[in-house]
């Protein structure tokens, strides 16, 4: 992230799975790896047209001058793709996530495929919502940049708050 007060999105090319999915894919992920010390299941599905629809969909949000920033959330899932957002520059975010039913440990920390962060000004919203419809994504915004404070919440819950150089000290 470059700077406060810009709006956060999340893009993504295909939806994502059912709990059965979620916890066959997470077996995969650096989280299972890492924390839980086990390794199971399968890495997520890659459906190669939806990530080049995704990738160009990028490309032309780029090159149209829209996006200030950009992450995939690949590695970590989610949580670590803001943290690691947030790092660089040390600007926070403040942002409301749902977990579509799903554990926290896998909205979080999952590893779908086909998924990017981005930050934008706020009045170029309706132009990246539009490029995102073009090539059938979802673009969801989820929040905002913010000085130095990192804040995620999940369905409404605080479950992240600190400081970014609190976390990135940590990392």
């Amino acid at each position: 992230f470059r700077e406060p007060g810009h709006a956060v999105v999340l893009l993504r090319a295909s939806e994502p799975g059912d709990a059965v999915d979620a916890e066959i894919e997470f077996g995969s992920s650096e989280y299972a790896k890492e924390i839980l010390g086990s390794v199971w299941g399968f890495p997520p599905a890659l459906e190669l047209e939806r990530e080049a629809a995704l990738q160009k969909a990028m490309i032309e949000m780029i090159q149209a001058g829209l996006v200030e920033s950009a992450h995939d959330c690949s590695e970590g899932g989610i949580a670590v793709t803001l943290a690691e957002s947030a790092f660089a520059k040390g600007v926070g975010i403040k942002v409301d996530l749902a977990s579509q039913s799903l554990p926290a440990e896998f909205a979080l920390f999952g590893e779908d495929a086909s998924r990017i962060v981005i930050s934008c000004d706020p009045s170029k919203l309706a132009a990246i919502k539009q490029i995102a419809v073009k090539y059938s994504l979802s673009s969801e915004a989820i929040g905002e940049t913010t000085p130095e404070e990192m804040e995620i919440k999940l369905d409404g819950t605080v479950v992240v708050s600190a400081r970014v150089s609190e976390l990135r000290d940590g990392f």
